[in-house]
């Protein structure tokens, strides 16, 4: 039998290199649609009908995730294998059960990998084919509580809801609900991806909820946009303490989001007694009052009505003007310490007069757009749009604080060189580099992490950073690293282990390697030369 393959990838090259990469027939596979568009690819799909689909995640219109939804709505047993350019795709590579067979990065492709996710694929199919089960398979599970999701939302008949929830599986057999809205923390997200992937963060933060919630009676999670909705039924019993439950899971999600995928989560949780017809209407006022601003990452709402009730402050016109003065003296000497000052008092300032927020951010981005014009520098948009979406003072202000830093890293000469982005109007210096290394000495750092960092193209990095030091950043961090290796061997008493996890290496015999490669010898071998 010969299995169909679609092929989607924007980049042409791209696709024509995976056209020519193996061969096909030899293992009774034929590539009958190849596309660049996303938009295509929906007709092509529903003209040929393959049995495995190999696209890029970054695609523009519609991405990857989206399409994989959209083509299992028309052919549920359809196999995924996802493309991606991003190194820092990895950190979310654990959270994701998007039903992919698997995930190759471009730049690393061979025909190999592509060869061993093909036929994992066709192992699948196979298998599906020998199968008579007829279970929805879990991507059609997520869309069926989509659909209550909605129901509770539109505030739909209350016995017709709990028939749709008990007929795909959720027991909401108790009186009373607590309500959660989980959002991203925008600050941390926007040092690790881009924006084009927040669709598919959001849905892997989701499938961490998921797979938590098996563990909390009641709990269940569900995905609208790029937030997460909690909604946890519950008896109202002494013996029960209901709000340390929720409490309970929300703090596991957020443990298990900052190990795997390096992000913090907001969240605002209503612990007062809901009815199923309240839930619609509760939360919508979540959604749209950010109760949570002035509070900080966790919140609990305890009087619903009381906080129904609360009222912001206006913003009095030029609140925000001797801010922007004081920034933008800071940013024409230079004064990194002074910009993070400035941002500190802001946030003590706002805090305490608990200003309407929409207010606050709207001119908060005037604010930083006047000073990025009057720096003749154009931020990425991304900023802006994370901002408008942030939940809490904390997240807006670091948002700001970050291209503002940057911003003063610039000399006098390249403040000089005339309007552009960011990322080509200004060099970053090698100390401030260092000091994101220094910073992050336990991590896996990439040249995508610091280019994030400095608010720079990646691409132009690297060319920067090969033309500035003459190395490329892996081996500049590697060496950077392992002359720290060679001070620890000789003075510290840690052991080889130990030295290698505070460096970021969690495989001793890797690090070994690395550092025989740039040190010359071996690690036990240079603490026996040091003894």
């Amino acid at each position: 039998m010969i299995y169909k393959v679609m092929l989607i990838d924007d980049d042409v090259p791209m696709l024509k290199l995976l056209q020519q990469m193996i061969d096909w027939e030899q293992l009774q596979l034929k590539i009958v649609a190849a596309t660049y568009s996303s938009v295509k690819a929906v007709h092509l799909f529903q003209q040929t009908v393959p049995d495995i689909v190999i696209t890029d995640i970054g695609l523009p219109q519609k991405n990857g995730i989206e399409l994989a939804e959209q083509f299992r709505q028309i052919k549920p047993d359809v196999r995924v294998i996802f493309l991606t350019c991003h190194e820092d795709f990895n950190y979310a590579r654990q959270a994701l059960k998007l039903q992919a067979d698997d995930y190759l990065i471009k730049d690393q492709l061979t025909d190999e990998q592509l060869q061993q996710s093909l036929h994992k694929s066709l192992r699948l199919l196979k298998k599906q084919s020998s199968s008579v089960s007829v279970q929805p398979s879990s991507y059609n599970q997520q869309l069926l509580k989509q659909g209550l999701l909605q129901s509770v939302l539109d505030r739909t008949n209350v016995d017709e809801i709990l028939k749709y929830a008990a007929g795909i599986g959720v027991r909401w057999s108790c009186p009373w609900y607590m309500l959660s809205l989980v959002h991203v923390q925008y600050a941390s997200y926007d040092e690790h991806y881009s924006q084009q992937s927040l669709s598919l963060i959001c849905y892997a933060v989701y499938n961490i909820a998921e797979e938590l919630a098996r563990k909390y009676e009641g709990i269940t999670p569900f995905l609208q946009q790029h937030h997460l909705v909690i909604v946890y039924n519950y008896h109202d019993n002494l013996a029960d303490n209901n709000v340390l439950h929720i409490n309970s899971y929300l703090q596991k999600l957020k443990e298990r989001v900052a190990q795997y995928m390096k992000l913090q989560l907001v969240s605002v949780t209503v612990s007062d007694k809901l009815q199923l017809k309240q839930m619609g209407t509760c939360y919508h006022s979540l959604l749209r009052h950010k109760y949570e601003f002035y509070v900080g990452e966790s919140m609990l709402i305890a009087d619903r009505r009381q906080a129904l009730e609360s009222t912001w402050l206006k913003l009095p016109a030029g609140e925000l003007d001797n801010y922007k003065g004081e920034l933008k003296q800071a940013l024409a000497i230079h004064d990194i310490d002074g910009i993070q000052r400035i941002i500190g008092n802001m946030k003590e300032h706002f805090q305490a007069r608990m200003i309407e927020p929409a207010s606050f951010m709207h001119e908060l981005q005037v604010c930083l757009r006047e000073l990025t014009i009057a720096a003749s520098v154009r931020l990425d948009e991304a900023i802006f749009n994370y901002m408008e979406q942030a939940r809490t003072l904390v997240d807006v202000l670091a948002l700001a604080e970050r291209p503002l830093t940057a911003m003063a890293m610039s000399n006098d000469k390249e403040g000089k060189q005339g309007r552009g982005t960011l990322a080509s109007s200004y060099e970053p210096k090698l100390q401030q580099i260092q000091h994101y290394i220094e910073q992050n000495l336990a991590d896996s750092i990439t040249s995508i992490d610091i280019a994030r960092y400095l608010y720079l193209n990646p691409s132009y990095f690297s060319r920067y950073f090969k033309r500035m030091t003459g190395s490329n950043f892996t081996d500049y961090v590697h060496q950077y690293k392992m002359n720290i290796a060679s001070q620890m061997l000789k003075t510290s008493g840690h052991t080889l282990e130990q030295i290698a996890l505070t460096l970021g290496y969690s495989d001793r015999t890797y690090f070994s390697k690395v550092f025989k490669k740039y040190m010359g010898v071996t690690p036990s071998d240079y603490k026996n030369e040091c003894s």
